[in-house]
C-alpha cells in the first residue's frame, strides 16, 4: 500500500476536474462514481439543454437529476474536500498557506485540527488567547509527521448547507448525513441515528461483502489452480490417446503389410511357375519346328528329283506327309495355347468398414454428472396442424346458458350419425356469454348430424339441434420472399424445416444456398455458394434440423452436407455411385426417430438410411414399374414415401416391408401429379404436395382423402407448384412456393 508521503507528493492527481483541468470547486459525484465541478456539470446541462438527465463526460452514462433537475442534488464528494484540505500543507513550503483568519499568505504557518483551519504567525497569538480555544489542537506545520497528515484526511465533514457545522446524524428517510440545524429544520420528524452508528453499521455490511468477495476470489484461484491441473491432466491423455491411436494404426497397417507381403510371395510363386511352363512350351514348340523345317526340306528334294512315275509310286515319307496334314486339318485349333490370367480381387467389404466405421473411435465425456442434466430429442415430424374439426354452435335460452355454464364440467356431447351409428365424444366446449356455446370436436364422419346437450344426463331444453358439419378450411395468413439473390430473396426455393425455435430455414435451388428466417419472415442469415467444395451446392433440394444440426442434400454433387446451425460446414457423406454408401441425384431428406438420416437416393431407386455421422446403416427398395422416391418420412411404426414414377404414396413397416399405396395420376381428389415432399401435422394427417397439381392434399394414414388447400396463381394467397411443407409450433403450415420464389404460412 502507497504510504502516506507517497500519496501527498501525489495528490494533484486526485483533486483535478476532469473537465476544467483545474482544482475542484464544490465537487459533486455523479450515480456511475466519477467526481465533477458543479459549474462544469451545470455548463454541460446548459449546452445539452436536457433538464432531468445528465451523459458523465468520462463514462457517457446517462444519470437522471434528482428532484428537479437541481444539480446541486448529487452528493458531494466528501474525500475529496478532504484532499483539498490537505493540499495546502503540501504546498508550503513552495507558495505558503492562507491564513484562515485575515487571509495573509505565510510560510509560517500552524494548523489548529480542531477549528480545521490554518493560522499564521499573526493571528496565532490571537487565536490562542481565546479561553474557549484552551483546548484546541493546534501544531505549526514545520513539526508535521505522517500521522498528522493523516489526521488531517480523517478530519470532520462539515455540512454543505451550514457552514462550520459537522455532519452528526444520518437521516434514514432522505438516506443522507445531516448537521444539528439540519436535524432541526428540513429533517424535522424523520428518523435519525447517530452519523457514527450509521457509519459502523455500514462499514460493517461492507466488511461482511468484502470478506465474502474474498473468499469467492479465493475459491475462484482455487478453481483456476484445478483447471490448470485439468489442463495438464487432459494433455497428458491426449498424448496418450495419440499414442495408442498410433500403436493400433501402426499394427493395422503392419497387418495388412503382412498380408501385402504374402500375395505378392503368392503371385512371385505364380510367376515363377506359370514362365517355367511357358518356357518349356517353348522349347518343345522350337524343337518339333527344326524337326519340321528338316521334313520339309527332304520332301522338297523328293519332289523336285523324282518323275510323275516315282511320285505315284508308293512312298513312305510322302504317304507320312500327306497323313499329318489330314490329321492337322481334324485337329482344328487345338493347339491354341492357355494363358493363365492373374486378378486380384480385393476385399470391398473391409474397405466400406475401414472407410465408414473407421479403425476406431474417440470418445470425451464429463467425469462428474451434473443434477438435471439430460438429453432433448428434435420434434421430427410428431407436430402438425389440425385437419378436419366441426365446429357446432348450440343455442340455448339465457336461463339454460345460466346452468350449463355452472354445470360446464358435467356437459358431454353425442354425436348421431344419419346411419344410426354413436360416437361418444368430450368436447371442448366454450361459452360464448351471449347465450351460445361453441362445441369443437373431431368427428368420426362430415356430413349432417345431430347434436344432443346433457346436463347431469338430462337434456337440455331445444336440444338436439341438426347441425351440418363443414370440412376445416385453410387460409393464407404470412407470405415472405420474393425473385432475387439478395439476402431475405429466394430463387425457386425447394425444402423447408423448422427448428424448436420455430427458426425457417430454405433450400433454393436458384441460389445454391440455404437461407434462415424467424417465423414471421424477418432473414437470419445465409450460407452456401455454387461450386462443389465443402460447404457449396449444386441443387441444394431436402433440408431437416437435427437437434444443432443442419442437414442438405446436395443433389448434382451426389452428396450429403451437415452443418452447425449457424451455418458452418461439419461434414459430408456420399459421393456419386451404386455402392451403398453412394447416392445419385438425392433428393428428399428426413430424420427419424432414432436420429437415423433417411435419403431419397432417386438415381439408384432406394431410400438409403445412414447414422447421424453419414455411417450407411441399410436400404429400402420401393415397389413399382416407374420408380422415382422423392422424399421419405417415419410416422409412428410406419415409413410414407412419395413416388413421383407412379405417382402414389407407397407405406412400408419399420423394417422396410411394403404395406399399400394410395394414390393414382390424375387431378381429382386423392389422384396426384408428381407428389413431392411429406409432412404430419398435429392432428395425425397426412399432408402432400400435389406438386403438379398446384395444391396440397391431406389424407388420413391409410391413404383417406381428407382435404386439400388449391388457389394456383401467383398472387398473395396462391400456390404455383408446391413443393415441401413443415409445421410450426402454432400448428400454422409452410409450403415453399416453387415457381413463384416465396414462402407461405397457411392456418
Amino acid at each position: 500500500m502507497m504510504d502516506i508521503k507517497t500519496f501527498l507528493d501525489n495528490i494533484h492527481e486526485h483533486v483535478c476536474c476532469p473537465v476544467c483541468k483545474t482544482r475542484f470547486t464544490n465537487p459533486k459525484q455523479l450515480p456511475c462514481l466519477h467526481s465533477f465541478c458543479l459549474h462544469c456539470l451545470q455548463r454541460i446541462q446548459q449546452s445539452c439543454g436536457i433538464r432531468d438527465t445528465i451523459s458523465c463526460p468520462e463514462c457517457r452514462r446517462n444519470s437522471r437529476i434528482p428532484g428537479n433537475g437541481d444539480l446541486n442534488a448529487f452528493p458531494t464528494n466528501f474525500n475529496v474536500n478532504s484532499l483539498l484540505d490537505a493540499l495546502p500543507v503540501t504546498e508550503c513550503n513552495t507558495s505558503g498557506i492562507k491564513c484562515g483568519n485575515c487571509e495573509k499568505t505565510s510560510g509560517e504557518s500552524a494548523y489548529c485540527f480542531t477549528c480545521c483551519s490554518f493560522w499564521c504567525g499573526d493571528c496565532l497569538p490571537l487565536h490562542n488567547g481565546l479561553r474557549s480555544n484552551k483546548e484546541h489542537h493546534v501544531l505549526a506545520l514545520k513539526d508535521f509527521r505522517d500521522e498528522d497528515f493523516e489526521n488531517i484526511l480523517k478530519q470532520p465533514t462539515l455540512c454543505g448547507k451550514h457552514e462550520k457545522k459537522k455532519l452528526k446524524f444520518f437521516c434514514q428517510e432522505c438516506k443522507i448525513a445531516i448537521c444539528n440545524a439540519c436535524a432541526l429544520t428540513d429533517h424535522e420528524g424523520h428518523a435519525k441515528i447517530v452519523l457514527e452508528d450509521a457509519a459502523k453499521e455500514r462499514k460493517s455490511i461492507v466488511n461482511a461483502a468484502i470478506e465474502s468477495k474474498k473468499r469467492r476470489a479465493q475459491e475462484k484461484m482455487t478453481r483456476t489452480a484445478k483447471i490448470d491441473e485439468n489442463c495438464i491432466s487432459i494433455q497428458e491423455q491426449a498424448a496418450r490417446v495419440k499414442s495408442d491411436v498410433q500403436h493400433f494404426a501402426d499394427s493395422f497397417i503392419a497387418a495388412i503389410e503382412a498380408q501385402k507381403k504374402h500375395i505378392f510371395d503368392e503371385v512371385e510363386n505364380k510367376l515363377r511357375e506359370s514362365l517355367q511352363l511357358l518356357g518349356e512350351q517353348r522349347h518343345e514348340i522350337e524343337e518339333d519346328v527344326k524337326m519340321q523345317e528338316t521334313e520339309i526340306e527332304k520332301t522338297e528334294m523328293i519332289v523336285k528329283r523324282s518323275t510323275n512315275a516315282q511320285i505315284m509310286q508308293p512312298h513312305e515319307f510322302l504317304d507320312k506327309i500327306v497323313l499329318e496334314k489330314a490329321e492337322e486339318e481334324d485337329s482344328g485349333n487345338s493347339n491354341i495355347e492357355e494363358v493363365v490370367a492373374f486378378v486380384f480381387k480385393g476385399n470391398e467389404k473391409l474397405f466400406d468398414v475401414l472407410k465408414f466405421q473407421h479403425i476406431g473411435c474417440f470418445e470425451s465425456f464429463i467425469t462428474k454428472t451434473i443434477p438435471k442434466d439430460s438429453s432433448a430429442e428434435g420434434k421430427g415430424i410428431r407436430e402438425g396442424t389440425v385437419g378436419l374439426k366441426a365446429e357446432i354452435v348450440v343455442t340455448t335460452r339465457n336461463t339454460q346458458r345460466e346452468q350449463c355454464h355452472q354445470e360446464l364440467d358435467c356437459v358431454t356431447l353425442k354425436i348421431e350419425t344419419r346411419e344410426g351409428r354413436d360416437s361418444a365424444i368430450k368436447p371442448q366446449i366454450q361459452d360464448n356469454k351471449d347465450g351460445t356455446y361453441k362445441i369443437d370436436y373431431f368427428p368420426k364422419q362430415i356430413g349432417t348430424c345431430q347434436a344432443s346437450v346433457k346436463v347431469n344426463g338430462e337434456h337440455v331444453r331445444g336440444s338436439p339441434f341438426e347441425v351440418q358439419v363443414k370440412r376445416r378450411q385453410f387460409r393464407p395468413v404470412l407470405s415472405f420472399g420474393e425473385q432475387g439473390s439478395d439476402a431475405g430473396m429466394l430463387s425457386k426455393p425447394w425444402g423447408v424445416a423448422v427448428n424448436d425455435k420455430d427458426e425457417i430455414a430454405v433450400s433454393e435451388v436458384g441460389n445454391h444456398r440455404v437461407q434462415i428466417f424467424t417465423s414471421n419472415g424477418t432473414h437470419l442469415r445465409s450460407f452456401g455458394k455454387k461450386g462443389n467444395q465443402q460447404g457449396e451446392f449444386d441443387f441444394p433440394a431436402g433440408i431437416a434440423f437435427h437437434n444443432d444440426k443442419i442437414i442438405v442434400t446436395d443433389t448434382m454433387n451426389h452428396r450429403v452436407q451437415l452443418f452447425s446451425d449457424e451455418g458452418h460446414y461439419l461434414n459430408q457423406f456420399g459421393g456419386k455411385g451404386s455402392r451403398d454408401h453412394q447416392l445419385q441425384f438425392p433428393h428428399g431428406l428426413s430424420i427419424d426417430s432414432d436420429g437415423n438420416i433417411m435419403v431419397a437416393d432417386k438415381g439408384n431407386k432406394l431410400i438409403k438410411i445412414f447414422s447421424r455421422d453419414g455411417r450407411f446403416l441399410r436400404s429400402i427398395r420401393t415397389e413399382g414399374s416407374s420408380i422415382f422416391p422423392f422424399h421419405c418420412i417415419q410416422h409412428e411404426n410406419f415409413l410414407i414415401l412419395s413416388d413421383r414414377g407412379d405417382h402414389c404414396i407407397k407405406v412400408f413397416n419399420r423394417e422396410g416391408k411394403f404395406l399399400y399405396k394410395f394414390g393414382k395420376q390424375g387431378k381429382g381428389d386423392g389422384e396426384f401429379d408428381c407428389p413431392s415432399c411429406l409432412s404430419v401435422d398435429r392432428a395425425g394427417h397426412l399432408l402432400v404436395c400435389d406438386t403438379g397439381n398446384d395444391r396440397v392434399q391431406v389424407f388420413k394414414l391409410s391413404g383417406e382423402f381428407v382435404t386439400k388447400f388449391r388457389v394456383s396463381g401467383t398472387r398473395p394467397g396462391k400456390i404455383t407448384r408446391p413443393v415441401s411443407t413443415a409445421v410450426l409450433s402454432d400448428g400454422k403450415i409452410i409450403v415453399t412456393d416453387f415457381n413463384n420464389h416465396r414462402v407461405q404460412i397457411w392456418e
